[in-house]
């Protein structure tokens, strides 16, 4: 059996097993109510199904991995011979979408209707993608969704709150003018959009739809307080949760659903989830597990390389193969010697045409809870001087950027120049080229629901990354990994696979990791030293960048990492 047939095995088993939770109907429907939502449920009819996909990011309005899944999960599903529609806010204090709309990328389906939820009162607007190649809408609201380029980024986090719940009561109201009302299956994506569980329910008792479903992906485990006093303005009544997640999820039509098989075992059994983020669903996820379907390809599989380099790697020899790779290291190179930006912080001192002193490079959203970036460079820090060369990419609210930096400054301060920061969204183009030229990528994440270690190895480049979610499925480790207890027989391809980079995962106990991860990371970076559970992430990490340093030594064994890397990530599929 193939690990994809494993997975097709397990995500049955745990859709059989899902139960609907009744109770949360009847606490807040009564007994005629909840009699129509079933009379509903009995009509609807899955190959007549319309696929309803909601999200906060969008091709305009981008900020991290979701939007690149709204860009190629609408295509496939449509190949797929399923009806697709795909709805989203109009962040109007976005630029991207100020200038759609002045470009006539946007029409306006309809114009200032009012509509109604309970306590809530309030007009939408309806834009069409003209662009798109599947139905796409964007939906606008008098005073919300003016969080400006980062639209999850409000001074006071009750806007995002307000602008989940409007978008919400809006997106049934919208697709009831449109005449789109029978069979719909609401995809969600995210706490912003689960809400939909709900008011859909809510739209078809008032006879706005006919029949509605709702599934939910979460892309990460963040999730935001909902007080009873907003859940009795938009719903009349309180629903029982005191977050969003803890109020949809039970209103969900299926199981919980995250990117990855092995996040999806985290969210229940993993220390960090249990005890931080999840500890709050952890009584949902003992009565419905999440089940993990794996994210495809960010873009098309195409090979940086000839099918004439190729097919000599086919037969071991790597030669030519590494000659290319030296070509996209040399641009690489000469990008950093020639951009100049007063941002910058540092500058790598290695000779353009250096082809042997390794480069890593890290890059993402600056995000201390998350991306574990303080603890690769306590990693770095501590190898030899001049031996490897590290660039950080990290992209910032540009509001707390000062303080966030400080932390990283010392350390180009320290290690002279083997150190260089781009603390900016950089473009994209750059973004690949820095792919394609660096020795590795580093993903020291403290969780990773999927993450970009596939665009590394599309783009030639080896990963070196902590054994977490769907890191433990991209990457296929030369080097014998830590595998917690939690995990049991998930098919980890990590640990099967032939090899493409490096997984590390520290030896710590999960009972005593229980109780330090939320001390760990309450405080800032500078302070996290001399916890034990941090030094083993560090000593763990130092030990992965030894193991790189020694293997990006090695041609013959470099060159099958590259190679193995790209003939690997055709394994993924949307």
């Amino acid at each position: 059996m193939t690990n994809q047939e494993r997975f097709d095995l397990l995500f049955s088993m745990r859709l059989e097993q899902w139960m609907p939770l009744r109770r949360s109907l009847h606490a807040l429907f009564n007994q005629h109510e909840i009699d129509t939502l079933h009379r509903s449920e009995r009509l609807f009819r899955p190959g007549a199904r319309q696929v309803v996909l909601l999200a906060f990011e969008n091709r305009i309005t981008s900020l991290g991995g979701l939007a690149p899944v709204m860009k190629y999960l609408p295509d496939h599903l449509k190949k797929n011979r399923e009806r697709v529609i795909f709805i989203s806010p109009f962040h109007a204090g976005h630029s991207g979408m100020r200038s759609a709309l002045k470009t006539n990328l946007l029409e306006v389906c309809f114009n200032d209707k009012p509509f109604r939820l309970c306590g809530y009162e309030s007009t939408v607007t309806c834009y069409r993608d003209t662009s798109a190649e599947i139905l796409s809408y964007y939906l606008a609201v008098p005073d919300r969704f003016f969080a400006g380029e980062n639209p999850y980024a409000y001074k006071n986090q009750d806007d995002l709150l307000l602008d989940t719940l409007v978008f919400s009561a809006m997106v049934p109201f919208t697709l009831s003018q449109l005449g789109l009302t029978e069979h719909l299956l609401f995809h969600a994506h995210d706490w912003e959009t689960a809400l939909i569980a709900i008011t859909s329910r809510m739209a078809v008792l008032s006879a706005l739809l006919c029949h509605a479903r709702t599934i939910l992906t979460l892309h990460n485990s963040f999730d935001s307080g909902f007080p009873a006093s907003f859940q009795r303005t938009f719903f009349g009544k309180e629903i029982g949760g005191e977050t969003v997640l803890q109020c949809s999820i039970p209103f969900l039509n299926g199981p919980l659903i995250t990117v990855s098989t092995p996040f999806a075992a985290e969210l229940a059994s993993d220390p960090l989830q249990k005890t931080v983020f999840a500890d709050h669903l952890q009584k949902l996820f003992c009565m419905n597990p999440p089940v993990g379907i794996e994210n495809g390809l960010f873009g098309e599989a195409r090979s940086l390389f000839s099918n004439t380099i190729l097919r000599q790697a086919d037969t071991g020899n790597f030669d030519r193969l590494l000659v290319r790779k030296r070509t996209f290291k040399r641009r690489f190179l000469k990008a950093l010697r020639h951009i100049r930006d007063k941002r910058i912080i540092g500058r790598l001192d290695l000779d353009p045409h250096d082809m042997t002193t390794p480069v890593f490079y890290m890059a993402g959203r600056l995000d201390f809870m998350q991306k574990g970036f303080d603890v690769m460079f306590h990693a770095f820090e501590r190898l030899p001087r001049n031996k490897a060369k590290l660039l950080f990419c990290p992209s910032s609210r540009s509001g707390k950027r000062r303080n966030e930096l400080a932390f990283f400054r010392e350390f180009v301060e320290r290690c002279g120049g083997d150190i260089e920061i781009w603390p900016f969204k950089i473009p994209r183009r750059l973004y690949d080229l820095f792919l394609k030229g660096s020795t590795f990528l580093l993903m020291p994440s403290m969780y990773e629901p999927f993450g970009s270690a596939n665009e590394g190895l599309m783009n030639g480049t080896p990963v070196v990354a902590r054994a977490t979610g769907g890191l433990w499925l991209q990457v296929n480790s030369l080097a014998p990994v830590n595998v917690p207890a939690f995990y049991r027989d998930l098919p980890l391809t990590g640990k099967n696979g032939k090899p493409t980079g490096i997984l590390y995962r520290e030896e710590y106990p999960d009972h005593l990791a229980s109780r330090e991860w939320r001390d760990l990371l309450e405080l800032p970076p500078a302070k996290r030293r001399g916890m034990p559970l941090y030094e083993s992430l560090v000593d763990a990490a130092h030990a992965a960048l030894l193991q790189a340093l020694e293997i990006g030594a090695q041609p013959g064994a470099y060159g099958a990492l590259i190679y193995n890397g790209i003939r690997e990530v055709n394994r993924f599929s949307w």
